[in-house]
This record gives C-alpha cells, structure tokens and sequence, in this order.
C-alpha cells in the first residue's frame, strides 16, 4: 500500500503528473516577434581611449540603421576610472551588442533607436510586450524608454551575474506594456533609448531588443516540460 502512495505522489515517477507537466509546458507560448527592434546584425563599435572622464571626440560615431530601419547611436560616456571601456555591435561577438569596461572603470552607455515616421510598439494591438535578451558577469541595470512626442514610458530591469562566456546562455527579460511608467502613446514611438549601467570591470552582452506578442517562457517552466518529459519517458520503459 506504502509502495502504491508513493508510486502516486511522488513527482519523478507519477504518469500523472508527468502529463500534466508536459501539457503545462508545451502549451506554454513561445515569443512571436511583433517588431523587432534591433538583433544587432549591422556593424557599429564606439570605444573611450585613455585620458579623462568622458569620451574623446569621435569616440562616439554616427548613426547606423538596423535592418527594422531604426536610426541606431551609442552614446557612450566613462564617469569614473582612467582606462578604456567600449562597446559595439556584431563585432566583438556576431549579433550581439558588448559594453566591457577595465579595471577601475565605470561607464554608462545609452543606445538610442530613432524613427521617422513614428511607429506603432504595439503593432496594431498585436504586441504586449518589451522583451530583451541578456547576460553579464556582474550586476548590471537596464532602463528602457519609448518616446512619443513630450512623454515618455519606461522600465527599469536588474541584469543578475550569470557570466558571459560561450557556454553561458542569455536570458530572457520583459515587461508588460500596460506595466511601464508614463504616459507616452505607444501607437506613435519616435524613439526607444536603452540605457545601460553598471559596476567596473562590466562585460554585458545583448542578443536581441523586441516587442512581442507573448514573452519566451521563465527557465523554471522549461525545467517543468523537462521534468514533465523526463517522468513520461520513464512510465513508457515500465510499462514496456
């Protein structure tokens, strides 16, 4: 009787439960992209050399427009600490945006996405989301602002340490529309700007900037389907 309770409740061998896992999971929505607002497929690095506080003219260069047809900038600014940081797009890594910074140096660096004429976040109603994807080796903030006209919505996220290597993946981070703060109407963006700050000694990689419809699932629902996959493949080889 012991033996049938346990075989019940139990979560790694319950069919049950294994089922219910795996339909949880797999009718969990995947992001569908509404607009994408940069995977940082075109070339553009800015770099502060050695020297003062704030970058040394024509450290920070034009503009670059993205495929989605954004006009991209990096504003890149040292405040503190006397050597070199630098950020770029698709070159120190393919379709990654990096901000490192050295030893002793702290910098902030805002990328700004522009566009004439103004454009609809929300993709008809279709798009709910912001969602960003990123990995870094130390805490690191990132604020994102739509613009439209005088007002502006924001949200602030907290970037853990997670690191930043090969084997390291990017997570995924999102807000709701309806939960950013202001009052900026997200039908008509002129600008998006994503301001990124953190301690010395950063290195901070994005993947992609978006709006989506429905966001990528949390790690802890992936760990659910893999769960829920895991208990069935194990009630199969029982029963054969």
């Amino acid at each position: 009787m012991r033996k049938r309770l346990f075989f019940l409740f139990s979560p790694l061998f319950s069919p049950l439960f294994s089922l219910l896992a795996a339909a949880a999971l797999l009718s969990a929505p995947f992001a569908a992209a509404a607009l994408s607002i940069d995977d940082f497929g075109d070339n553009q690095v800015s770099a502060v050399a050695m020297g003062g506080l704030n970058p040394w003219p024509g450290d920070n260069p034009g503009s670059e427009t993205t495929f989605q047809g954004f006009e991209r900038t990096f504003a890149l600014e040292r405040t503190a600490g006397f050597g070199s940081t630098s950020a770029d797009a698709n070159i120190t890594r393919p379709n990654t945006f990096s901000l490192s910074t050295g030893p002793g140096v702290v910098a902030n660096v805002t990328l700004g996405y522009a566009s004439t004429p103004a454009v609809d976040a929300t993709d008809g109603g279709l798009s709910k989301f912001f969602e960003f994807s990123a990995r870094s080796d130390l805490a690191a903030t990132l604020t994102v602002s739509f613009v439209s006209g005088a007002d502006t919505s924001s949200a602030t996220f907290m970037i853990p340490a997670t690191g930043t290597g090969a084997a390291d993946p990017f997570q995924f981070f999102n807000v709701n529309f309806t939960d950013l703060v202001g009052t900026a109407d997200l039908t008509t963006v002129d600008e998006i700007t994503v301001a990124i700050s953190g301690p010395a000694s950063l290195d901070l990689q994005l993947g992609v900037l978006r709006t989506v419809q429905t966001p990528v699932p949390e790690p802890g629902t992936l760990a659910l389907l893999g769960l829920g996959l895991a208990g069935l493949a194990h009630a199969s080889r029982r029963r054969a």
